[in-house]
């Protein structure tokens, strides 16, 4: 829902620019999601938690003069966390079996969507610095509905525990800002970098609050 509604005041803003005579649009293709922290929630070693990793993101500008557009961005990255399931595990000499909890680490898929408005600086020089400021939105993985219990002890002398299936993590809506350079290769064509921070306290794996985007830009 609230991606339809991003989407939607988007397709409205030519609405709003119907008397700007240099408005136009700009598509942008980005190594986005970029972050200093890895894509797994694991804090050991191994190459998923050190590796260099990046989503992949496109961008559709609205462009109402040289200083100033509204910029729509979706973006896709995998992710791994720790994932809680429960298994039947038999137990020796016949007796009664358990229902157990395991943590295992899942990959998941996410897309961030976010919606900024962009004020661009020196727009006559081939190295054009901007800032920005938005929304974004990330979706959490899907978890099961459900509140599962397992027995854990001596079968004589049931321990009812509920446990949580899933990822355990939720949906994210945060404010943000960033700041970047546009660097012209032609009149419609220019490669762009940024940074930006999200305006809050707490990160999750698949939405750091520090990110950054590199890519390719096209005027039309």
């Amino acid at each position: 829902m609230r991606t339809l509604l991003i989407l939607s005041l988007f397709c409205s803003l030519p609405l709003f620019a119907a008397d700007a005579p240099n408005a136009h649009w700009r598509i942008s293709v980005l190594a986005t999601e970029i972050s200093t922290s890895g894509n797994s929630s694991f804090a050991g070693n191994d190459a998923w938690s050190n590796d260099a990793h990046a989503g992949v993101g496109l961008g559709l500008a609205y462009v109402f003069s040289p200083q100033w557009d509204a910029e729509f961005t979706v973006a896709s990255q995998t992710h791994r966390s720790p994932y809680t399931r429960l298994f039947y595990a038999e137990m020796p000499n016949q007796q009664p079996g358990i229902i157990v909890p395991a943590t295992e680490f899942r990959e998941y898929r996410v897309t961030p969507v976010d919606f900024s408005i962009t004020r661009h600086f020196l727009v006559d020089q081939p190295i054009a610095p901007y800032v920005r400021a938005g929304v974004r939105y990330v979706g959490a993985p899907d978890d099961p509905t459900t509140l599962a219990t397992f027995i854990n002890g001596p079968s004589d002398v049931p321990q009812f525990v509920p446990v949580s299936e899933g990822f355990g993590l939720n949906d994210r809506v945060s404010a943000q800002v960033g700041a970047g350079v546009r660097v012209r290769l032609t009149e419609r064509t220019a490669l762009r970098a940024e940074a930006t921070r999200l305006i809050r306290s707490e990160e999750q794996t698949f939405d750091p609050l520090m990110r950054y985007a590199v890519g390719f830009s096209w005027m039309f």
